[in-house]
Formats: structure tokens, C-alpha cells, sequence
């Protein structure tokens, strides 16, 4: 299981949130990301995985309680799909949501081998009726919100940007602002009203899920910036002045003194990311030899 697999933050959920805001969470969730609703999108289609999955272990008392001790690299050495999904049907919550069923080969039945496939039994059954058993589906003219992801870059996510979502609607790309807020985190979702077009003329919604892309200089902390600074061993015994690039493009000069050790950190207050508030973090600035 992947290092950035957290669970809590798949459903978008704090980790003390009860079954009812759970379940809440995974009905918004499953409903934008489901197969059917985007037609031959890997991206829909891994993020529905991710949904179903995170919720089949959330929801499981036992299980949660065992990925909180853990954390999601030693859960996932210990937890394979097959384990995940024992004893668990989302089915009957796909018929209470009014959600199509789907295909048992998108979760990878048979990932832990074929004997955990011939084992039977409540694992078996859930992905067996998968495909089999069809829910109530919401009426035709009912908005159904469409989603994407949309990528940016760790600047946009701290300060807040205009980007623009591309649609491909039956051969049309359609064109959609979306304001992404400062500081946007990975994974978040954002919603555009009635912006995207359907059938019989009614605008759906857009739910864009933001991903922030890796910064090769900078990288975020909570409000603080965190970059790295080298300089030489002479500059580093003698002291220096040098000039530390910031995030929104800016210089600094910061003072380095004489006698500074390699991986002491140095702080540019006020120039780290805004909070909610409008104050922003520092910038922290690890000293490297070069």
C-alpha cells in the first residue's frame, strides 16, 4: 500500500468522525467517482477503488481501529485486499444510495491469489453479486454531478489560483474556471455549481478533486514553507549573506551566521503560507554544504 494511501483523508473525514459522517462521506464520494457515471476514466475508476476501499475499513471497528495503530504503510504489509474486504457488502449500500452495482475484476478479486478467490464465503459472495443484482438508479432528469481531477501546482494550492477544467462532453470540450482557494490541500474537493452541461438542458455540477503536484524546491508544513539552502563549508565557518528564492517568486537575503553546522534550520518569518486567518508561516530554510 502506497505511503499516501491515508484513509481518513481518501474519504475526507477527520479521523474522529463517527459512522454517521463516514457513511455521509463515502455516499458523496461514491456517487461522483462511480464507473458509470464516467465511462472509461482510469482516473474515476482508481479513485472508486480507493473510496470503496478506504470506507470497507473505516466502517469496520476492528479494522479501523488496528490502521490508527499502525498508520497506512504497516496496514497495508499486513492487509491485503482479500483481508480488507472480508465480511464486508457494500452492495446493499450501493442499492440504499441508488447506486449501479459494479464489476467484481475493478476491485481485483483475485490480487491475493487464487486460493483467496476459492475461498467463498462473505468475501466471495460481495464481489459475486457485483454485476448481478442492479439498484435503483436516480431518475433521468435528477442532477448528477460530474467530477475530475484537476492538477496544480504546490504555489497555486498556498496562494489560490484561477485554473481551468477541460471537459470532453460527447466530442465538445467544454471550458470551466475554477477558483481554487488559498490553501488548497491534495486530495481536496472543490465544487462548481451548475456549470457543467446535461441533458435537457439542465447544468449539472462540477466536483473537482484538487492534486497538488511535488514542488522540487519548496515543500509545505502547516502554514511554514520548507526549502534548503547550500553554501560552502567556508561560508558556513566565516558566515555569510546569501539569497534564498520563496515561493511566490520572491528574494531574501538571510544571514547564515559564522559557525552555522549543515542541517540547522534558519526562519524568514511571514514568508511561509497564509492560514485561514490571513498570517502567514515562515519560511524554514535548511543550510546544506555543498
Amino acid at each position: 500500500m502506497p505511503a499516501w494511501k491515508d484513509y481518513y483523508r481518501i474519504l475526507q473525514v477527520d479521523p474522529g468522525a463517527d459512522q454517521a459522517a463516514l457513511k455521509k462521506a463515502y455516499h458523496k464520494l461514491a456517487v461522483i467517482w462511480h464507473p458509470d457515471r464516467n465511462p472509461d476514466s482510469k482516473v474515476a475508476e482508481e479513485r472508486f477503488k480507493s473510496i470503496a476501499e478506504a470506507y470497507a475499513v473505516l466502517s469496520d471497528p476492528g479494522k479501523r481501529s488496528r490502521f490508527d495503530q499502525l498508520g497506512p504503510d504497516a496496514f497495508g504489509a499486513e492487509y491485503g485486499t482479500g483481508d480488507i474486504f472480508q465480511g464486508f457488502d457494500l452492495s446493499d449500500l450501493f442499492r440504499e444510495f441508488g447506486l449501479p452495482p459494479v464489476k467484481e475484476t475493478l476491485f481485483g478479486v483475485l490480487a491475493d491469489g487464487p486460493s483467496r478467490a476459492a475461498a467463498g464465503g462473505p468475501y466471495q459472495d460481495f464481489f459475486a453479486q457485483f454485476g448481478q443484482k442492479p439498484g435503483p438508479r436516480k431518475p433521468a432528469g435528477q442532477h448528477q454531478p460530474v467530477g475530475m481531477v484537476l492538477a496544480i501546482t504546490l504555489r497555486e494550492a498556498v496562494f489560490g489560483a484561477i485554473k481551468t477544467a477541460a471537459l470532453n462532453l460527447g466530442g465538445e470540450v467544454v471550458r470551466i474556471p475554477v477558483t481554487i482557494p488559498r490553501g488548497a490541500s491534495d486530495g481536496q474537493t472543490l465544487t462548481v455549481k451548475g456549470r457543467v452541461p446535461g441533458p435537457g438542458g439542465r447544468r449539472n455540477d462540477l466536483m473537482v478533486t484538487v492534486s497538488v503536484a511535488p514542488d522540487p524546491d519548496f515543500r509545505r508544513l502547516g502554514r511554514n514553507i520548507l526549502t534548503q539552502l547550500r553554501v560552502t563549508r567556508d561560508e558556513l565557518s566565516a558566515g555569510c549573506r546569501a539569497v534564498v528564492p520563496t515561493l511566490e517568486g520572491a528574494s531574501l537575503r538571510l544571514t547564515v551566521p559564522a559557525g552555522t553546522r549543515p542541517g540547522t534550520q534558519l526562519r524568514a518569518a511571514g514568508h511561509g503560507a497564509p492560514g485561514p486567518d490571513g498570517r502567514r508561516g515562515d519560511l524554514v530554510v535548511s543550510i546544506m554544504a555543498k
